[in-house]
């Protein structure tokens, strides 16, 4: 028997005490039919044990959240679980709820695919670093980065943070041309996305282009003027330029 298989975060409506009109689940999808969900508290973690649903009230109740990309620390204890409780039958009002809708379970499917492609771009980007610290495979390790930032199999808007990660990793790493790469792709995936622009400037500061740095400054502030690190981010690119005057174009990439 296959073990279960992490499909990500899930929701629920609710109205709850706090406010928020969500209750978040892990969700697994199970060799023997149906799903495993464990209640996530605010800061995503674990707040109950995992219990069983059925497919159909899966289905009709629990929607993707593909812009979360938390992940359980421990396994999925399938024996523990067999010995909860199904959950409570559903009232008249849920049993009324579509069973198997197509556009949800496209949704499942599609959610599935971006959480395994993201498992495994980040596995082959950690591989990468890896091998740029080996000499004899540097080379290898960098045409393997460029071919990580332009796929595009399964590749979706919530990959943002994904790239955005593999960017600012780039960067800290004194590998700006390879970082422009990721957070170009970044800001492809989420233009209006203040964050995305904010991390490209970074890269671009530290390359010595200082007015296309701006330039994503300046839109980030347009997108969110009460984030106060944008205006400090902004002063210190106006001072790097003026101490570094002749630079300010980014380098060729690979």
């Amino acid at each position: 028997m296959r073990p279960p298989k992490y499909l990500g975060v899930y929701s629920q409506p609710s109205a709850k005490a706090d406010g928020s009109r969500k209750t978040l689940f892990f969700v697994w999808e199970l060799a023997e039919a149906g799903y495993a969900v464990q209640q996530l508290d605010s800061a995503f973690q674990p707040r109950a044990e995992a219990r069983r649903v059925s497919a159909a009230r899966f289905a009709a109740h629990f929607r993707a959240e593909p812009s979360i990309l938390a992940m359980p620390m421990t396994m999925l204890d399938v024996r523990a679980l067999a010995d909860l409780p199904e959950s409570p039958a559903p009232t008249e009002s849920e049993s009324k709820a579509p069973e198997l809708d197509g556009d949800l379970l496209s949704g499942l499917d599609n959610a599935r695919r971006a959480k395994q492609t993201e498992i495994t771009l980040r596995e082959n980007f950690r591989k990468a670093l890896l091998r740029l610290k080996r000499p004899r495979e540097r080379q290898a390790a960098i045409t393997a980065l460029e071919q990580l930032a332009a796929a595009t199999e399964n590749i979706s808007p919530v990959h943002k943070h994904m790239f955005r990660d593999f960017g600012a990793k780039l960067r800290k790493t004194a590998m700006p041309d390879l970082a422009l790469l990721f957070g170009k792709r970044a800001l492809e995936l989420a233009p209006e996305d203040d964050h995305a622009h904010f991390n490209l400037a970074r890269i671009l500061c530290a390359m010595g282009a200082y007015d296309e740095a701006a330039a994503h400054i300046h839109t980030a502030m347009r997108l969110d003027a009460r984030e106060a690190l944008y205006p400090r981010m902004l002063a210190h690119i106006r001072k790097e330029k003026q101490l570094r005057p002749g630079k300010n174009r980014p380098r060729r990439t690979r």
